[in-house]
C-alpha cells in the first residue's frame, strides 16, 4: 500500500462527469475520488474546505464564468495558492470566459467532451506537479524559440496554400515504425483571415478563434494560443481561418505579435500563411520570421506583383531573409532567358522550384490529407521535402550556435 494517497473531488451535477473521473482514477494507484453533486458557485464555504482537504478539485464550469472565477480565486486565497483546480467547460464557451477561469488560477480547462485519455493526462499533470502553476500571463512552458516561416504569394492560385500545408507536414519529420514518431512539433497558422483555405486542405472545420480575436479585441495569452490549435496529424497543429468574413484591419499588431510569440514558445516550427494583401499587423509577423517564402510564377505579371510585395516586406523588416519559390515549373538544367530576367528584376535567385503535379495535388486536397499521405512519392512531395530539409538544417545550425562553447579561452 502507498503511504500517501491522493484525493480528487468532482464538483458537478452531471453524473457522467463523476463517472468519467472515477473510471480514469482507478488506473492511478492511491487516488480516491469524492463526488459533490452541485455547482461550484453554490457550495461556497464547502468548496473552500474541499480545496484545503484534497489534492485536486475538478468542477464543471457554469454559465456564469465570472462567478466561477471568483470562487476559484477564493479557494486559492484560502489555501495559500496551493489548490490544484481543473475545469470542464462547454465546447461553445467563449474564449473570453475561458480566459477568466485561467486568469483566476485554474490549471487547465478541458472540454466536457474530453476523452478518458485526455482526462487521465490532465489529472496526472495536475497531481504530479510539485507546485501549482502560476496564473495566466506567466508561461510555464519551456521556451522552444520555434523557427517562424512565413509563406506569401504573388498572385492567386500560385500554390502558396499547397506549400504551407505540406511544408508544415514535412517539418514534423515523422519517423519510426509506420511514421508514428514526430521529431518536431509544428504549428500552421492561416492568417488569410478572409479567404484562408488551410482548413479545407486538411479536412478541418473553420476555426472562429481568429474571428473572436478580431471582434473582441483582447491580446491573446498562451492558453488561448494552445487551445485554439487543432491537431491535424501527428506533430502538426493547425489554426485555420474562420468561416466569418472580417476586415483585415480588425486584427491589431499587438494581438498578432502576442499570438506568434506564444506559438514560438510552444512549437519547434511555426508556418504562417499570409494574405495577398497589406495590413498593419503584417509587420510583427515579418519581424518574427526567420524566413519568408515568396511563391510565384515566372510570368511577367506574377514577377511584377512579387517585386511590389518584396519591397513592402523589406521596409517592414530589413533583416528578413526571403527565398523565391517558383511554382508549377520544374527546375531547368539551363535557365531560360526569361528566368534570368525575372531573377534580375527580383534581385534574388530562384532558389526552389515546385513542379507542376496537378494529379498529386488534387489527390491530397480531395482526401483532405497532406501529400505525404496521398502521393508521397510524387515529384511535388519530393520538392517540398527538400525545402523542409533546408529549413530543419538552418534551425539546427542556429541551435548549435546558441549552445555555450566549451574549451580553452584563446
Amino acid at each position: 500500500m502507498q503511504a500517501e494517497t491522493q484525493s480528487i473531488v468532482v464538483i458537478s451535477k452531471d453524473p457522467a462527469v463523476c463517472a468519467l473521473v472515477a473510471s480514469v482514477a482507478q488506473f492511478q494507484p492511491g487516488t480516491g475520488v469524492k463526488k459533490c453533486a452541485s455547482a461550484l458557485s453554490e457550495i461556497n464555504g464547502t468548496a473552500l474546505q474541499l480545496a484545503k482537504d484534497n489534492d485536486l478539485i475538478i468542477f464543471r464550469a457554469g454559465a456564469e464564468a465570472a462567478t466561477d472565477a471568483a470562487a476559484v480565486k477564493e479557494m486559492l486565497r484560502h489555501t495559500g495558492g496551493t489548490a490544484r483546480i481543473l475545469a470542464l467547460a462547454d465546447t461553445s464557451m467563449p474564449f473570453a470566459d475561458l480566459r477568466l477561469l485561467t486568469e483566476a488560477g485554474v490549471q487547465d480547462v478541458l472540454p466536457e467532451t474530453a476523452s478518458a485519455d485526455e482526462m487521465s493526462a490532465a489529472i496526472r499533470k495536475c497531481l504530479k506537479a510539485e507546485e501549482p502553476q502560476p496564473l495566466a500571463g506567466v508561461s510555464t512552458r519551456g521556451s522552444r524559440e520555434g523557427m517562424v516561416v512565413a509563406v506569401s504569394q504573388s498572385c492567386g492560385g500560385a500554390g502558396a496554400t499547397t506549400l504551407a500545408v505540406n511544408l508544415a507536414d514535412c517539418l514534423t519529420r515523422r519517423r519510426g515504425l509506420r511514421r508514428q514518431e514526430a521529431e518536431f512539433k509544428v504549428a500552421l497558422l492561416d492568417l488569410d483571415l478572409q479567404f484562408g483555405a488551410v482548413g479545407s486542405f486538411l479536412d478541418l472545420p473553420p476555426n472562429r478563434c481568429l474571428y473572436e480575436l478580431a471582434s473582441e479585441g483582447f491580446v491573446p495569452d498562451d492558453v488561448f494560443a494552445e487551445q485554439s490549435m487543432s491537431e491535424a496529424a501527428l506533430g502538426l497543429w493547425v489554426l485555420a481561418a474562420p468561416a466569418e468574413i472580417a476586415p483585415l484591419h480588425a486584427l491589431k499588431p499587438e494581438q498578432v505579435q502576442a499570438l506568434v510569440a506564444h506559438l514560438r514558445q510552444q512549437f519547434d516550427f511555426v508556418v504562417i500563411g499570409l494574405p495577398r494583401a497589406l495590413a498593419e499587423w503584417l509587420t510583427p509577423v515579418l519581424e518574427a520570421s526567420e524566413r519568408l517564402l515568396m511563391v510565384t510564377g515566372s510570368s511577367v505579371p506574377a514577377i511584377t506583383q512579387a517585386r511590389r510585395l518584396l519591397d513592402f516586406y523589406a521596409e517592414a523588416s530589413m533583416s528578413l531573409q526571403t527565398d523565391i519559390v517558383i511554382s508549377r515549373e520544374r527546375k531547368p538544367i539551363v535557365a531560360a532567358s526569361h528566368h534570368k530576367e525575372a531573377s534580375k528584376l527580383l534581385q534574388k535567385p530562384f532558389k526552389y522550384w515546385l513542379p507542376n503535379d496537378p494529379s498529386a495535388a488534387s489527390a491530397a486536397v480531395d482526401r483532405g490529407v497532406p501529400l505525404s499521405a496521398a502521393a508521397g512519392r510524387s515529384s511535388l512531395a519530393k520538392a517540398i521535402r527538400r525545402l523542409s530539409r533546408d529549413l530543419i538544417e538552418t534551425r539546427k545550425a542556429r541551435a548549435a550556435a546558441a549552445q555555450p562553447q566549451h574549451g580553452k579561452a584563446v
